[in-house]
């Protein structure tokens, strides 16, 4: 358990002033002096106690905790301890896609490498001039400032432990989406709903965090041992194991694998041929019933059916009948001779005259 004392000594109750409270912090603060909001230490032991227990647990299953922390009281304390555990770490700039979108991230590491690899040989004999040479050095420098923490990272993460999940709220909004615990250094500024394992301390003092992260660290190489240890049980396991079958009565031959040189053609399989039986006729004679006469049904004859004579049905509508064309031949006039029309004629012309006279 971590000495309330020394908390108190390094100043890891302070926090900040009453108008920059986030109200879901109120349930770790103690009270309140010259304006400024003091943590409860027996809390934030509590707290860094529990958050070393599951580092501890993820460092036995072996797997990697990733360190970030990119603000200055906190970037030689995250170096520092990544290099003694050779885990993964970032301190200077969180890549947006780090845990999200590895994969195009992982293309930056690839870069780096290639780099790193041109500056190595150009030792011995260089193919680049020195003005080339000197880029790839400013670019190489860029690259690992950014990137450098993350160029050994391995999947999966077991746990992310930062320095102000204020500061790093990308990181955290990551963390979460992926699915990977958090465990954060959290001020009296700062939501700690995202935050799975929360440790309310004053995240500005150098001091602290390195005192806070040592304290963790030392957690994680318990884990690492656990680890270690259950390695080496399973190959003790195994070798006794070993030593049992050899005794009972050696290992089981194995099955033989063909190779190109002592491959044997198979041996064919033999055919059988079925012989075909001729089915058996029996002897014996059939014992056949007398068939029983059968009596035949006498049919009444048929009584003739009068037909029954039905009535012409007479027209009431009477006909009416076109009066038929006579077929008489008509009688033509003879046509009179001309020589009567021109005595006719001449009769008519004498006639005139007097008549005119007659008018005067």
């Amino acid at each position: 358990m971590i000495d309330y004392r020394e908390l108190v000594r390094l100043g890891a109750h302070f926090g900040h002033i009453k108008r920059r409270l986030h109200p879901k912090m109120n349930c770790y603060i103690w009270g309140c002096r010259n304006n400024v909001h003091l943590f409860d230490v027996s809390k934030t032991a509590r707290q860094v106690e529990t958050a070393a227990k599951f580092l501890e647990s993820v460092a036995a299953q072996q797997k990697t905790i990733l360190w970030v922390g990119t603000k200055k009281p906190a970037r030689d304390a995250v170096f520092a301890i990544a290099d003694k555990l050779k885990m993964p770490y970032v301190n200077h700039r969180w890549i947006g896609g780090t845990l999200s979108n590895f994969s195009q991230v992982r293309k930056s590491v690839t870069k780096l490498l290639h780099y790193e690899d041109i500056l190595e040989k150009s030792a011995n004999s260089s193919h680049y001039t020195k003005k080339e040479l000197n880029s790839f050095s400013k670019l190489v420098d860029r690259l690992k400032n950014n990137i450098g923490g993350i160029k050994d990272l391995a999947w999966p993460i077991g746990a992310i432990v930062m320095v102000d999940a204020l500061k790093e709220g990308a990181a955290l909004r990551e963390a979460v989406t992926v699915g990977i615990p958090v465990v954060s250094l959290v001020d009296t500024n700062t939501d700690p709903s995202l935050v799975n394992y929360v440790i309310p301390i004053n995240d500005d003092s150098a001091r602290v965090i390195t005192f806070v992260m040592d304290y963790l660290s030392e957690s994680v190489v318990k884990g690492q041992k656990k680890a270690k240890e259950l390695v080496i049980k399973k190959k003790e396991d195994q070798e006794v194991k070993r030593a049992k079958i050899k005794v009972e009565g050696g290992f089981k031959k194995p099955a033989v694998r063909f190779s190109k040189d002592n491959r044997k053609a198979a041996p064919k399989a033999k055919v059988v041929q079925k012989k075909v039986v001729a089915p058996k006729v029996s002897t014996e004679k059939k014992v056949v019933a007398p068939k029983v006469p059968t009596e035949k049904k006498v049919v009444a004859p048929k009584v003739p059916t009068e037909k029954k004579v039905v009535a012409p049905k007479v027209s009431t509508e009477k006909k009416v009948v076109a009066p038929k064309a006579s077929t008489e031949k008509k009688v033509v006039a003879p046509k009179a001779s001309t020589e009567k029309k021109k005595d006719v004629t001449k009769k008519v012309a004498a006639t005139a005259p007097e008549k005119k006279e007659s008018k005067k």
